[in-house]
Formats: structure tokens, sequence, C-alpha cells
């Protein structure tokens, strides 16, 4: 679990991938390269994770999601 600073508030959690369609929108789009593809599926190294969101923001069918 990360503990970080988001919109001015501390957080604890993690992005969790749930119902993804392969769309593709996330590729390449996270700066830490945590999201990878396993099986044409996304997947996510919580190692390297820093939640900026960027990955959530995108996705177009809210499959990836912060959870607390």
């Amino acid at each position: 679990m990360l503990t970080i600073l988001y919109d001015g508030m501390e957080k604890d959690g993690f992005i969790t991938v749930l119902g993804c369609n392969k769309c593709g929108r996330c590729d390449n789009i996270c700066p830490t390269d945590a999201l990878y593809t396993e099986n044409g599926l996304v997947k996510i190294d919580h190692e390297r994770c820093t939640l900026c969101m960027k990955c959530v923001k995108v996705c177009p069918i809210q499959a990836l999601a912060y959870m607390e």
C-alpha cells in the first residue's frame, strides 16, 4: 500500500484493473512504466506506481480505479 499526497490530501491506496476492454488508451501514459500488458490485459506494478492517476483519468470505461 502506498501513501501519497494527492490534491493536497494524504491518501493510502492502490490502482486496480477491473474489466479492461483492451482499448489501449493507457498505453505509454504512465510516467513510471508501472502499467504493462500481460495476455492482452493491463496489469500494474504496484512497486513502481506513484498513484499519479493518469491511467485512471484516461480510461473511458473506468476499468482502472483507485482503491483505498
